[in-house]
């Protein structure tokens, strides 16, 4: 998916531990499964794409990769994890610069946990460390962009839930925490949308997401994080530019 991002300030929150977590469940979180990215080029020697730690208008496509390594953590070969992995590290140097100094040392710090967890074939570590990477460059904008910071933090927040709610145990506090976080950022982008129907239905999902917490229901959050999660790629083409 193409995403468009913005700044997200003092919303720049970690909501998982990596510690805990025994299972990750591609049922749960993955949507129709995308195509894996173009492999990214690696900037030239010496090219310098923008000024370090300056805020972009355009999405890091950094993110991309990111995502769609998170997406297929839980059921790609190792070979294939080797390839996305790699593809990934490749635009995490490319665009990486861009990042400020704090999001850039935690980005080395999650490329670290990648590392160690394809080593060890932790998929679930590798999936969290994955999203956690993606977050810090969604959140490298100005606020200019066409598509909301908190769209993408949304997915963000979809993902982190769905990888509590497949764990064994399941971790149902991380997963209230992720669905308070989700209800935040949704609070923040609902004035702006005008699509009645739209509206409904990601409120509907928002609450949906908190109701199977509270009631400890594992098969309805699973339901729920890939329904949170479809609506997100609904935002992100009401969002858009150009005809709907």
């Amino acid at each position: 998916m193409t995403k468009i991002h913005s700044s997200v300030g003092a919303h720049r929150v970690a909501l998982f531990a990596l510690a805990g977590l025994t299972l990750f469940s591609a049922t749960a979180c993955q949507r129709t499964n995308p195509a894996t990215p173009a492999e990214p080029t690696a900037a030239a020697p010496g090219a310098v794409a923008s000024t370090p730690g300056a805020l972009v208008a355009a999405p890091l496509a950094a993110s991309e990769y990111f995502e769609t390594l998170t997406e297929q953590a839980a059921t790609a070969t190792p070979a294939e994890l080797d390839t996305i992995i790699a593809q990934a590290k490749v635009a995490a140097a490319r665009d990486g610069h861009l990042l400020q100094s704090g999001p850039a040392g935690e980005l080395a710090l999650y490329l670290q946990v990648m590392d160690r967890a394809r080593g060890s074939m932790a998929r679930p570590d590798l999936a969290i460390a994955s999203i956690e990477a993606f977050r810090l460059f969604v959140s490298a904008g100005d606020g200019t962009a066409a598509i909301p910071v908190q769209v993408s933090l949304l997915d963000y927040a979809g993902f982190r839930y769905a990888v509590d709610v497949s764990a064994t145990p399941i971790r149902w506090d991380d997963a209230a925490v992720a669905a308070d976080y989700a209800a935040a950022r949704w609070a923040e982008i609902e004035p702006r949308i005008s699509d009645v129907g739209l509206k409904g239905r990601f409120g509907a999902s928002v609450v949906g997401l908190k109701t199977a917490v509270h009631a400890h229901d594992s098969a309805d959050a699973g339901r729920r994080a890939k329904a949170e999660l479809d609506l997100v790629d609904e935002l992100e083409t009401y969002f858009a530019p150009g005809p709907k």
